[in-house]
């Protein structure tokens, strides 16, 4: 059932929250196996990390105020949402707890130049009031720049859209 004012096309919070546990269990078996390539290679980020920004699936899994309400209602949620960023973050070599690179990554945990995926999860940390995790999400995205690494995502500098929202 639908329970968005915004979207009629919104799966609902408890569809979209099954889709997000789902994921989230693939993570855990990933990180668990260090499987850090199946971070790389699979779609996840709509239902992963939704945001307030309409996706390829339209607004299936875009989140206003009164759906990240819904979802921050449901038991566990925001642990799992929170989890979720911490496992992606390791996937790419960051250790969000800590702040800092990973002192010996594993091969392929490393950033897999995604822009569109980290601005995702920061954003979603973000609109979920995931302030650790935004931090770190930050944190990392800014070593990143600050290394040279390019965030220009069809046509757009997430980088820069992230950053300048943060100043706010």
């Amino acid at each position: 059932m639908n329970v968005s004012p915004h979207n009629p096309e919104f799966i609902g919070a408890q569809a979209l929250e099954a889709e997000h546990s789902e994921q989230l269990a693939k993570f855990e078996e990933w990180a668990e196996n260090r499987d850090w390539h199946s971070f790389h290679s699979n779609h996840y980020d709509w239902w992963m990390f939704p945001i307030d920004a309409p996706s390829q699936f339209g607004f299936k899994y875009t989140v206003y105020a009164t759906e990240v309400t819904a979802m921050s209602a449901l038991p566990g949620f925001l642990q799992r949402h929170a989890r979720g960023a911490e496992l992606l973050l390791m996937s790419w070599g960051f250790d969000a707890n800590n702040l800092s690179r990973i002192v010996s990554p594993e091969p392929e945990q490393a950033w897999a130049n995604w822009p569109i995926r980290w601005f995702k999860c920061t954003r979603s940390m973000q609109l979920f009031g995931q302030s650790e995790m935004y931090s770190a999400c930050l944190a990392y995205g800014q070593e990143l720049v600050a290394a040279g690494t390019s965030f220009h995502y069809n046509g757009r500098d997430l980088a820069s859209e992230v950053f300048d929202q943060s100043d706010h």
